[in-house]
């Protein structure tokens, strides 16, 4: 827990407020409360900063007059918050074997396995060789956890869960800000990750958790080898997804879905329930009808593809246009 006095030190910040006010963590502005920090950025994000709950935001001189709450200026809103997660970044503890405050009910754990503080295993559990388990990670009933399996502080894995070799829960998310002089500065990663139950994840695949709010796979899903699911993805009940897809981060996928392998999604979509996805192809917008979907392109130099999906887009106009003229010639 850190003052609004000593947070502002950390990131250059000016005060405006109660530099005095306690701040325990970092919460997104829809849900954060007076003890937590959040921020915004530009003016899209106004009305989620006059309505935020909020103790203290982190923003720009220009949207402090719709700050409802106390306020933390800086220049680049991005890169402060950034640092500042660093701050609030939960320490694993580091032993070998199982912490003595861990709850094993008596799971059958393979050798060289590491079970951290406060991890609760439930009933009928079997972990492979050489599996990590970190603090406070909850795994419920009927649970199967191969060989090589990393899962990290905080995560939770739900009944009947199957988990294959070399899989990777609670890994930290790819967000990263950039500075004046064009250095990266990495995100600290606060959410988790939540599986439901019922789920089978493939081997060598990636579920990052949420910055601050949780990645979630949802009951029933089937995920295949290499895949990988970035931080605040959300994948609803029910959906199968190949090998080799890849997610970007904050994009929600409905209910009974299919996507192909090697997919690529870009971030912050929404898919509606019943969609199927083509293999190898590339989403990059909101899917709102249920159906089978396909979009797949020859690699291309960009400056000649930016001339090729202009043309692409026309397509269906051009078509009719064509079919009017022969139409015409024939009368």
């Amino acid at each position: 827990m850190y003052t609004l006095g000593q947070i502002a030190e950390f990131i250059d910040a000016k005060v405006v407020g109660d530099s005095a006010i306690q701040i325990d963590s970092i919460a997104s502005a829809t849900i954060a409360k007076n003890t937590q920090l959040t921020y915004v950025v530009g003016q899209k994000h106004k009305q989620e900063l006059i309505n935020s709950q909020a103790g203290a935001v982190i923003l720009n001189k220009e949207l402090l007059e719709d700050c409802p709450t106390n306020a933390l200026i800086v220049n680049n809103v991005y890169l402060a918050f950034a640092k500042i997660t660093h701050y609030f970044k939960k320490q694993v503890t580091h032993q070998i074997g199982i912490h003595p405050s861990a709850k094993t009910n008596n799971a059958k754990i393979a050798g060289n396995c590491v079970i951290g503080k406060n991890v609760v295993i439930g009933n009928n559990v079997t972990i492979g060789a050489n599996t990590i388990i970190e603090d406070n990670v909850n795994i419920g009933d009927n649970t199967y956890l191969q060989a090589n399996i990393v899962i990290l502080q905080g995560c939770t894995i739900g009944n009947n869960v199957f988990i294959s070799p070399g899989v990777v829960i609670g890994s930290e998310g790819f967000g990263n800000a950039k500075d004046d002089q064009g250095h990266w500065h990495t995100i600290a990663h606060l959410g988790s990750v939540i599986i439901g139950n019922d789920v089978s994840i493939g081997a060598n695949t990636a579920i990052d958790r949420g910055t601050l709010e949780d990645t979630q796979i949802h009951n029933g899903v089937r995920l295949d080898n290499l895949i990988q699911i970035a931080h605040n993805v959300i994948v609803g009940k029910d959906s199968a997804i190949a090998a080799s897809t890849a997610i970007a981060g904050s994009t929600v996928i409905g209910k009974r879905c299919m996507i192909g392998g090697m997919v690529g999604i870009i971030g912050h979509l929404n898919i509606c329930n019943d969609v199927v996805i083509g293999g190898k192809s590339i989403v990059d917008r909101n899917i709102t009808s249920p159906g089978m979907y396909t979009g797949i392109m020859p690699l291309m130099p960009h400056r000649q593809w930016k001339k090729v999906s202009l043309w692409l887009t026309k397509l269906d106009k051009i078509i009719t246009y064509l079919n009017i003229k022969l139409k015409n010639l024939k009368d």
